[in-house]
């Protein structure tokens, strides 16, 4: 069930609450401190659906890499995201290129994910946040929103395996095989995502 979409379809006060959240990002400069274009990603090791850790490097020496941060599958805006992503599967595989999701969810969600993804694509489960952390792309969420989620019976402390309560700025990066970042997007509203065509443009 989608809990999320359904509190959101049954309140409109969810869009003022999603509002005030995004404008303080913004306004704290949420997502700023990101790898930008030119520079070189930091190589990470995570962890797959089948607990087979993944560094970045490795699979960048397979070709290139689109790499997506996202909140995970109970979110509806990053599952859209991922199944626009399946859409362009063709278009990857005919550059040699990989689209690797990194989320932050635990127990057995990150299969759910790969499933809506297909073939080809890696999910890596972000453990506590650590890399979203190190890269600029993680906050603590506040009271108020922890408190509404809880009411729509959406706890992240059971979906995350940790009582943090961070939250992912989803990101999408286009990563060559050197390591150097050719598109960046890093968007605190986590309603808006990065157009698949303007990434994948960024390896012609």
């Amino acid at each position: 069930m989608d809990v999320l979409a359904d509190c959101e379809q049954t309140s409109p006060k969810w869009a003022n609450l999603f509002q005030d959240v995004v404008d303080r990002l913004r306004h704290h400069g949420a997502g700023a401190k990101a790898p930008r274009v030119g520079e070189r990603f930091p190589d990470f090791a995570l962890p797959n659906e089948e607990g087979r850790y993944r560094t970045l490097y490795e699979m960048l020496g397979d070709g290139p890499v689109v790499l997506s941060f996202n909140r995970g599958g109970w979110c509806p805006y990053c599952r859209r995201e991922l199944a626009d992503w399946a859409l362009h599967s063709s278009k990857l595989a005919s550059l040699h290129a990989r689209f690797v999701a990194v989320v932050p969810e635990v127990d057995g969600r990150l299969a759910i994910l790969r499933d809506l993804l297909g073939g080809g694509a890696e999910v890596l489960c972000d453990v506590d946040h650590g890399v979203a952390l190190r890269s600029g792309l993680a906050f603590r969420s506040d009271p108020e929103l922890r408190r509404r989620y809880l009411e729509c019976g959406l706890d992240l402390r059971e979906i995350y395996g940790s009582d943090s309560w961070f939250l992912t700025v989803p990101a999408t990066f286009a990563i060559d095989r050197s390591g150097i970042v050719r598109f960046a997007f890093v968007e605190p509203d986590f309603r808006l995502r990065a157009d698949p065509g303007e990434v994948i443009a960024a390896f012609s």
